[in-house]
């Protein structure tokens, strides 16, 4: 952080650090608004990142909101996918057709570095002055309040901008957070899961509904995943302990082998690809929730919170995050209080709205098979057109709302009567419903900056990642969980 007066600056509205899925989100919002805007990011796109790949209708209707769905679909021409698929230990199973949103009734599996370049010129197009090849080195003050950045750009040459609102979009490890005070989350939780992915060509036919269909495989305590890609390639996904990073990495192909063995739906379905890439691994993937507004400032996507990918939400969250944040801040940033206002809405309203998701994604970071009750509540649930899983995943209705008490009691009722261990049975169920009824309780108490924890669903985390080093923000301590919601 620096205090000195920004003298001999550039002078925009805003000025956004990191330009993927929630910086050119916000960009494009801003510019559209008539906002001067200057985005910066290190990265010089195309560039790759390691992500899950996932978009949901919802989060094609996000892009089509910020106005980059036709140039995707366009230049990518990517399998629209119709459908999701879910089996459960080879015998229940589940087919469901996604939930339209906007009109939108597919989702898409998009490697990053085809996607991003594209949010990227959406957002230049609009009138987002997007510098590539950035790097940030300070968040710099006037009088307590971010007032711009410090930066050095693509020739090396240290640059400052001065805006009326500095948005960090700069993912998990975000310089913005640390500069002014946000580093150490007000929540941490600790996932189960790793991740271990490989690209290879689809050996279904290229207008098959295989190539339609988003595929998930729950067997023993693992769970794998085949999404169709652009140019007739298909990600294959396991994420079963966080340790099998590490196993994947000393021997990446025994490994591949044995999760094949675990997973024979998925080796079914890939039989025959050609062309498979290396294999790519993260143990790395903590749950946690950041203090996300203060003075000047805002985080949003990764910088802001970060869920278990385990249910594909971090894309289509941060476009969202992206694009409200720029609809909301746009009208007001000649008016400091009023900007800081919204910003600090903003942010609650972002945690209703993805707070349900943390909580079921930390339910489907523990490392167990899928619960008996689970199971039968699948059974049970609607056919087409009827709440379903795919609602829960699709994000048009929150779990609590399909997984109902009553549905749950019927399922449960059904898991005892037909499972061998009733005695493990009935006490997975007890403690898995206690465990939902206090996430209700919390979801109902609609706290701003909710630090819980939720015992059951927050799982207590090792450490912390240490903040990069250089001077921070004096404005170091989150506002408690008893403060007032902002209104």
């Amino acid at each position: 952080m620096s205090e000195q007066p920004l003298g001999g600056s550039e002078r925009v509205d805003a000025v956004v650090v990191g330009a993927r899925c929630a910086g050119s989100a916000a960009a494009a919002m801003l510019a559209d608004a008539g906002r001067s805007v200057i985005v910066l990011d290190r990265a010089r796109f195309p560039a790759d990142t390691l992500s899950t790949h996932a978009m949901f209708p919802a989060g094609c209707a996000e892009f089509q909101r910020i106005g980059a769905l036709p140039r995707i679909l366009d230049e990518l021409d990517p399998p629209r996918l119709t459908h999701i698929q879910m089996t459960f230990g080879g015998e229940t199973g589940t087919r469901e057709r996604w939930e339209p949103v906007d009109g939108i009734d597919y989702g898409v599996s998009l490697p990053r570095n085809l996607l991003d370049v594209l949010l990227v010129e959406n957002a230049r197009e609009r009138g987002a002055d997007m510098r590539e090849g950035c790097s940030v080195q300070s968040v710099d003050f006037e009088h307590g309040r971010a007032a711009g950045v410090s930066y050095t750009d693509a020739d090396g040459e240290l640059r400052r901008i001065r805006a009326r609102l500095v948005i960090g979009a700069d993912g998990r490890r975000s310089t913005v957070a640390a500069q002014v005070g946000a580093w150490r989350p007000y929540r941490v939780s600790r996932n189960g899961r790793g991740l271990v992915f490989r690209y290879m060509g689809d050996p279904a036919a290229e207008h098959s509904w295989q190539r339609r269909t988003m595929w998930q495989w729950r067997d023993e305590d693992s769970l794998a995943f085949a999404f169709p890609n652009p140019n007739g390639r298909v990600l294959g996904l396991f994420m079963g302990d966080a340790d099998e990073a590490s196993e994947a990495r000393a021997d990446p192909e025994a490994y591949w082998e044995r999760k094949l063995r675990q997973h024979p739906g998925f080796a079914e379905r890939i039989a025959g690809a050609t062309a498979q890439t290396k294999i790519r691994s993260t143990g790395d993937v903590q749950a946690y929730w950041r203090a996300a507004s203060g003075p000047g400032w805002v985080l949003a996507g990764d910088a802001n919170h970060f869920k278990d990918p385990v249910t594909g939400q971090g894309m289509g969250d941060a476009l969202r995050m992206g694009r409200t944040l720029g609809e909301a801040v746009a009208p007001l940033l000649d008016d400091y209080a009023a900007t800081d206002a919204a910003a600090r809405r903003w942010e609650h309203e972002t945690t209703r709205h993805c707070l349900h998701a943390y909580h079921f994604a930390n339910s489907d970071t523990i490392v167990r098979p899928a619960p008996a009750t689970f199971r039968e509540a699948v059974r049970l649930l609607g056919p087409d057109g009827q709440p379903g899983l795919s609602h829960v995943i699709g994000r048009t209705r929150t779990f609590q709302q399909v997984i109902t008490p009553r549905l749950m009691l019927r399922a449960m009722a059904r898991a005892l009567r037909h499972g061998p261990d009733r005695g493990r049975i009935l006490r997975e169920s007890l403690a898995d419903a206690a465990t939902e009824l206090r996430v209700r309780r919390e979801l109902a108490r609609d706290a701003f900056r909710p630090a819980g924890p939720v015992t059951g669903s927050d799982h207590p985390p090792l450490e912390w990642w240490r903040a990069p080093a250089g001077p921070r923000s004096p404005q170091q301590d989150p506002i408690p969980e008893r403060e007032r919601a902002p209104t």
